[in-house]
């Protein structure tokens, strides 16, 4: 059986953190292909044990996280195996503005940015 990760924080444009049934996983978007493929997402760094793990690797591959991301990273318990054993309805708290549209464990497409509203709107 593969292991499947979901991506369920965006730290910033070009970070977000995943986890899959034993880690968290730093991603780094990846540009897209020459042939013209979509971006994708690359997990650059596990993360298995605690918070205090996750925010130094976060700091040596120079992640930008922003402030909601912050807040959120921050509120999250110490360690992996307490976050990955709460309830789905306490890790993704609905609304917070982090969240990269998990619902519960359902990926949501990612939120428009501000020049594709714009390109829609002419």
């Amino acid at each position: 059986m593969a292991v499947v990760d979901i991506q369920f924080l965006r730290l910033s444009e070009n970070w977000a953190l995943a986890f899959d049934k034993n880690q968290w996983i730093v991603q780094k978007r990846k540009a897209p292909s020459k042939t013209g493929g979509a971006c994708r997402w690359a997990g650059v760094s596990f993360v298995g044990s605690n918070k205090d793990i996750l925010w130094r690797v976060l700091r040596e591959k120079g992640a930008e996280v922003d402030h909601a991301a912050r807040e959120y990273i921050d509120a999250m318990p110490d360690t992996f195996r307490e976050w990955i054993s709460m309830p789905a309805e306490r890790r993704f708290k609905a609304g917070h503005s982090a969240i990269s549209g998990v619902v519960v464990g359902r990926i949501a497409p990612a939120p428009e940015r501000s020049r594709d509203r714009a390109k829609k709107a002419a």
